[in-house]
């Protein structure tokens, strides 16, 4: 008994143990007839593991110097080939809701100057009608006495009435305001299409400073990740100090933070541009990293200032305005003036009254309908003083856009200019910057530098390749801001703007990531500083940055997790 008692708890055990094998076996088994399963079938798109873990093995398939952009979801449309800014405005000029609701505004508008030319057209109308007329007559009879009589019969008339105003200043005022309405309306279509214009370029550079920014800061992770690991092993050896180690795993989780931020705003300003576009592009074509500085083409800045005056659509809105104002005093005081209008009609009538019981009718008539005001309570007068005050707030109007046209003219213009300079002395920090760090590097090998002054340099480095990337589409967006200002952004300003600041290339093959929204593209000419790495979890890499060489890892730790703290320390 006492054996029994000891020996069925351990028997106990030894069976759920077995059991765990058994499942254990059985769910090894089922994994490996599914991976058998898979390697006989494609796998097929998807939201789970297996789709991350293929999508984190696959290896980009072609070169190109795009950056590519997927669509967060399948059931949305997707753009063949690269879009560039041209191709992007065309898109944008057919699917831009905000655009068509503008084309929708120009055709209702456009239907005033029909409105305004029937007044002056003749006024054709006709009319029907049939009475059952049922009472009681009462009427002397031969000896003197009244004698009363029902009466019951049907009475019908239908008529045609055509009226042709000859003097009717009011419908010539009509006719007018017609006319006004309508130019005006396609004066309004004019700033609708630029506000389409500066909407679609803003959304466009955003992605790819967005892209930009993603990739620099992803380049800044690795390295500093790196560099971690570096000071770790360093530590342990008795070469380094903690406070350096402890400082570059500070400056690399807040780099990550910002990692994420990036990819975030890289969401959300290619989620804005496939809201213009209609659908989601496969690949964008970047700024060309050999940046062009064209110059400005006049160079005056006085007959850039008269083509804002005389072409800007907002000036051009204000003219027409007082255009229609002009109209709405004419209307106004057109109702002191007499009117005279033909008037013809013909009627036909059946027992149209008692005289008449029985009888049929047949009338045509022809005259002149003069109608004169004598007195109206005063209303004429105040209206008309209504329109004329309505007036001169819209001539005012003229010149506050007139002013603003060319206060943004100068404003673009000097963008221009101080932007070329910018960019200039820029490219100058960034290369000093490269300079700087690989001096700190060789200073640190020689105990001259800490490792704090490395990640200083190295973040100025950043912030000027970052203040770099954002000076040159601020210079892209001046120019085209610059058009706007003149009344010049048109198809042909995005077509020239593409062909000078943007990059050609070939359409891309799409891929597969249906979260992150990103699919990696290589360039063996190294010429797109916006390729994003093919990491389907943590987001998109940057192709390397020159001049962020990390330090050794002679320890091998993880470069995706690093070191933590407790680690450090010991």
């Amino acid at each position: 008994m006492f054996f029994l008692a000891r020996f069925l708890p351990a028997l106990k055990r030894t069976s759920r143990l077995a059991a765990a094998l058994l499942l254990g076996g059985a769910c090894v088994h089922a994994v490996a007839a599914q991976d058998g399963a898979q390697e006989k079938k494609p796998a097929q798109p998807g939201w789970n593991l297996e789709t991350l873990k293929s999508m984190h093995q696959q290896q980009p398939a072609r070169d190109g110097a795009s950056l590519v952009i997927m669509s967060p979801s399948a059931r949305v449309p997707v753009l063949e080939g690269v879009v560039d800014l041209a191709r992007a405005w065309r898109l944008a000029l057919e699917h831009d809701p905000t655009y068509q609701a503008a084309i929708s505004e120009q055709a209702a508008s456009d239907t005033e100057r029909a409105q305004g030319r029937a007044a002056l057209l003749p006024q054709v109308q006709a009319g029907y009608s049939r009475s059952r007329i049922s009472g009681s007559i009462e009427q002397p009879n031969f000896t003197g006495q009244r004698v009363s009589s029902d009466v019951r019969y049907d009475s019908s008339n239908a008529y045609v009435q055509l009226q042709q105003p000859l003097l009717n200043y009011s419908r010539y005022a009509e006719y007018q305001r017609g006319q006004a309405r309508a130019g005006e309306g396609e004066a309004v279509f004019g700033v609708r299409q630029q506000e389409a214009g500066m909407r679609l370029a803003t959304a466009y550079l955003n992605v790819l400073l967005a892209a930009d920014r993603l990739a620099l800061q992803r380049e800044l992770e690795k390295s500093l990740d790196e560099q971690a690991r570096a000071q770790e092993s360093l530590y342990i050896q008795n070469e380094g100090t903690r406070t350096d180690a402890q400082e570059t795993r500070a400056r690399l989780a807040r780099t990550r933070a910002d990692v994420i931020a990036a990819q975030d705003q890289l969401r959300t300003a290619s989620r804005e541009l496939q809201a213009l576009l209609g659908a989601a592009p496969q690949a964008l074509a970047p700024a060309k990293r050999d940046f062009p500085l064209p110059p400005l083409v006049p160079a005056d800045i006085s007959i850039w200032l008269e083509r804002a005056r005389l072409n800007n659509a907002e000036v051009k809105a204000a003219r027409e305005a007082v255009k229609v104002a002009d109209t709405e005093v004419s209307r106004a005081a057109s109702r002191y003036f007499p009117s005279m209008d033909l008037v013809a009609s013909l009627s036909k009538a059946e027992s149209e009254n008692l005289s008449t019981l029985s009888q049929r009718s047949n009338t045509f008539l022809v005259g002149i309908n003069v109608n004169i005001p004598i007195f109206t309570g005063g209303y004429n007068t105040a209206n008309t003083a209504r329109a004329r005050a309505d007036r001169s707030r819209l001539e005012q109007e003229v010149r506050a856009a007139t002013e603003r046209a060319q206060a943004e003219t100068t404003r673009q213009y000097s963008a221009v200019l101080s932007g070329e300079q910018r960019i200039r002395a820029l490219e100058a920090a960034v290369e000093s910057s490269r300079l700087s760090l690989d001096a700190g590097r060789k200073g640190y090998e020689y105990g001259i530098a800490s490792n704090v002054d490395i990640l200083k340099v190295q973040d100025k480095l950043y912030q000027a390749l970052s203040d770099l990337s954002r000076a040159r589409l601020e210079y892209i967006l001046a120019r085209l801001s610059l058009a706007t200002a003149v009344g010049d952004l048109q198809a042909s300003e995005f077509d020239a703007v593409s062909q000078v600041f943007f990059m050609e290339s070939d359409p891309l093959r799409l891929g597969s990531d249906p979260v992150q929204g990103l699919t990696p593209v290589t360039s063996s000419k190294g010429l797109d500083p916006l390729q994003l790495g093919s990491d389907p979890v943590r987001g998109p890499t940057p192709q390397k940055i020159r001049g962020l060489t990390p330090l050794a890892n002679p320890t091998g730790s993880d470069p995706i997790r690093g070191l933590t703290p407790q680690e450090i320390s010991q």
